[in-house]
């Protein structure tokens, strides 16, 4: 069985290989509070966007390999692109956070071809931990991490 995302409904859990939506959480007392959350990142990455109106958050758990062994690759990169095209993503609002240096080593071809496809976005890399997206006093989506 080939590499496959599949959706989730917990978008402050978000599971490997699953992606979830959430309504925009305001800060709490100054603090960006996360709208989605990833399960713990130890050689993952996440995408995270806003959609069009502004009013949802995305996240994508992608990690390196399935539990089959199947490996992130250049083929599974218009996978990613078809869920933010169908979930209706802001493309100036997509970042890609985590484990960014495993995937440049273990998938460089497609990590490469998945941050051109997602035009170049930023990028954001913290270590082990876990990872989100929420919303800064600005009301920008930015990244939320906890080690």
């Amino acid at each position: 069985m080939p590499y496959t995302i599949e959706f989730s409904n917990s978008p402050l859990a978000i599971p490997e290989r699953t992606w979830a939506q959430a309504e925009n959480v305001p800060p709490v007392d100054g603090d960006t509070q996360p709208s989605v959350q990833f399960t713990a990142f130890t050689s993952c990455i996440g995408i995270c966007a806003r959609n069009d109106a502004g009013s949802r958050v995305i996240g994508i758990h992608l990690s390196v390999a399935d539990d089959q062994g199947n490996v992130f690759a250049v083929n599974n990169v218009p996978q990613v692109s078809e869920i933010l095209q169908s979930w209706g993503f802001d493309p100036a609002t997509v970042f890609v956070i985590g484990q960014v240096a495993v995937w440049q080593e273990s998938v460089p071809q497609a990590y490469e071809a998945l941050l051109i496809t997602l035009g170049n976005p930023p990028v954001y890399s913290y270590g082990d931990g876990q990872y989100g997206g929420g919303l800064n006093l600005a009301g920008a989506l930015v990244p939320t991490y906890v080690d």
